[in-house]
């Protein structure tokens, strides 16, 4: 038996939204591991990039030049909150006839679309033409005249541009208008299982309002989840200098065992293989031992004796980058 005969894609999305975003199984006990809900990343990514929160706030700036250009009036726009949602529910929603503007984004080979429903084509093409908005459109109207289209297209070309100048302060993006449809069937922009990011825009005018709805694929907002706001401090930059200084001290404190070498000379190979119990091979009283921590010299200093122990007197250090004197801990030797 099919999944899409045991339960549809409507009744499951009302299952979902009913549920809320609270996790009603609470944290897994110590040493249990919980079932993972089917829906778990679309609940939380949205989330997880907060610099789309100030996109929207700045491309709501500048939506509200664009409309007051088009609609020849002041205009208060207000963004909508992103929300996560599958195509197919989406597209299944939409009003019959509503104005699909299907955007491309080369780069990463993607679509997007803006929506704006009959209404708002309607006011947007009264206005233009010297009406006051006001008027209603006749009913059972089943698609738009080529004006309204051209209309239309003339102001999605405008957001885009505008998006464009919002992305700008995150990441350069290359967004274009390519066809404009009534019928998601030819307006498709991802598959019908397929999340996508779903924000909206309410225009006021006056007392009437209007709006239009942005969709854009997850994949063009991923790269967004690693972004902040670029007027929030760099806290990611402070905690790693912190996390630098605490692990600087921590290896500089750590114990490293040290072997002295008195002195060295050279034998050939021959001599040696003569040598016998008792042989002598003479030397030259050292006048600086050098110390080492494996094979690195490290420091320098004289032979001695110390509580009845043989010593070494530190002079200098044999390696000034070695032991710390670079980051401010050669003058504790």
């Amino acid at each position: 038996m099919k999944t899409r005969e045991i339960i549809s894609d409507d009744e499951a999305l009302a299952l979902r939204e009913g549920a809320g975003n609270a996790d009603p199984q609470g944290p897994a006990p110590e040493g249990h591991v919980l079932d993972l809900h089917a829906d778990h990343w679309e609940r939380i990514a949205a989330g997880r990039a907060p610099a789309l929160d100030a996109i929207s706030e700045r491309l709501g700036g500048l939506l509200k030049m664009t409309a007051r250009r088009f609609f020849r009036r002041p205009v208060d726009v207000t963004p909508r909150g992103w929300r996560e949602e599958r195509w197919g529910a989406f597209a299944r929603r939409l009003p019959v006839p509503t104005s699909l503007n299907v955007l491309e984004i080369p780069q990463q080979k993607l679509k997007g679309m803006i929506t704006l429903d009959a209404d708002f084509v309607f006011t947007l093409t009264d206005i233009f033409f010297g009406g006051d908005g006001k008027s209603t459109r006749a009913e059972g109207t089943p698609d738009f005249t080529p004006m309204e289209t051209r209309l239309v297209r003339k102001f999605v070309t405008a957001i885009v541009q505008d998006m464009k100048e919002a992305w700008k302060p995150y990441m350069p993006v290359e967004i274009q208008l390519a066809n404009s449809e009534i019928s998601p069937v030819f307006a498709a922009i991802a598959s019908n299982s397929e999340p996508v990011c779903i924000t909206g825009y309410e225009l006021l005018l006056g007392n009437h309002e209007l709006k239009f709805e942005l969709i854009l694929p997850l994949a063009f907002i991923e790269p967004l989840r690693r972004l902040r706001n670029p007027g929030q401090p760099n806290q990611g930059e402070a905690d790693s200098k912190r996390w630098q200084a605490r692990l600087k001290t921590d290896v500089q404190d750590a114990s490293v065992s040290l072997r002295a070498v008195l002195n060295g000379t050279q034998v050939i190979l021959r001599d040696i293989s003569q040598a016998r119990p008792g042989d002598i091979i003479s030397i030259d009283a050292p006048t600086t031992v050098t110390l080492y921590a494996g094979d690195n010299a490290l420091l320098e200093g004289t032979l001695g004796v110390s509580q009845g122990r043989n010593a070494v007197r530190i002079t200098k250090p044999a390696n000034r980058i070695t032991v710390g004197e670079k980051y401010g801990r050669g003058e504790d030797l």
